[in-house]
């Protein structure tokens, strides 16, 4: 395994450490690699940062790059510390490949996630690497909120259990049969494929707007560009109504793309979608999705 700095596509200063594995290299030695350094940049940089937030987006076709885990330092708002990147960790073991039942790949996966972040808080005990989590424990207790399906949660690193899982991810994870939100996927345009889009694109959202954005307002609409089929969009913020924005990233660009193509694989077969994210004082983000009325 080594070490990579990757500057950031849009901010040439902001450089992303990845640490990449041989193929088939295990996982378990990586973790505590991975820790050592996000650990010891937590002790350089003490007030620069608040908690920590670990995702994990697998490889789940033959088709797909490498999967990885990032982790990223957030500030008081839980919102990203914009002057110190993600901590990436690539390697053949983030790969859970989807079967052709929905459904049952959607549990697969959340169980794969578990046992995953359960190697992670297993890495964080090895002896090189507790001494370094009790000095940052000194500065201030560092919480670790890591993404499931549906929600974030508490790691509860140091400790033996999780936290608290909302509802949704909890009913997922146990393989409840029937549960409000197996219905609402079925529900969804596009099948109960769409739920794991609209949550990418809502975290994409996120991560892409400032801090200071609570509430996040998005409309997407498709339109024509050059001859080609094309997403355009509109960005808000009903309490910051000046600091709006009709451009996104690659990240934003690319979920939305794969959701409209799920919801609508023809081109003129989208009327176009509002989705609305707000920040609750826990820390989660409730997503509420509609889709648009075509004009008359």
């Amino acid at each position: 395994m080594e070490w990579v700095d990757e500057a950031d596509e849009h901010d040439a200063k902001l450089v992303h450490h990845a640490l990449v594995l041989q193929p088939n290299e295990p996982s378990g030695p990586a973790f505590i690699a991975y820790w050592m350094r996000i650990l010891s940049d937590a002790l350089a940089a003490p007030s620069r940062w608040a908690s920590l937030g670990i995702d994990i987006q697998a490889r789940q076709s033959p088709a797909d790059n490498q999967g990885f885990m990032r982790a990223a330092f957030r500030n008081a708002q839980r919102k990203r510390c914009k002057d110190m990147g993600h901590y990436l960790l690539r390697g053949d073991a983030f790969t859970c490949l989807a079967g052709p039942d929905v459904k049952a790949s959607l549990r697969e996966q959340q169980r794969w996630l578990f046992e995953q972040y359960q190697a992670l808080k297993d890495a964080i005990r090895a002896p090189e690497v507790s001494p370094l989590f009790q000095r940052v424990n000194a500065i201030r207790p560092l919480r670790v909120d890591a993404a499931a399906a549906f929600n974030w949660f508490d790691l509860q690193i140091g400790q033996d259990g999780f936290g608290r899982l909302a509802d949704d991810d909890e009913a997922l994870l146990e393989g409840t049969a029937a549960n409000p939100v197996e219905l609402l996927r079925d529900l969804l345009p596009g099948g109960a494929g769409t739920m794991p889009l609209l949550q990418e694109l809502g975290a994409a959202l996120i991560a892409y707007t400032p801090p200071t954005f609570e509430t996040i307002c998005c409309r997407i609409t498709e339109g024509i560009e050059q001859g080609q089929r094309a997403l355009f969009y509109d960005i808000s913020c009903p309490q910051l109504p000046d600091e709006g924005t009709t451009v996104v990233n690659d990240r934003v660009h690319r979920a939305a793309t794969r959701l409209v193509q799920q919801i609508a694989p023809a081109q003129g077969g989208f009327p176009g979608l509002a989705i609305r994210l707000d920040l609750q004082k826990d820390g989660t983000w409730r997503h509420d999705m509609q889709l648009l009325a075509r004009a008359a």
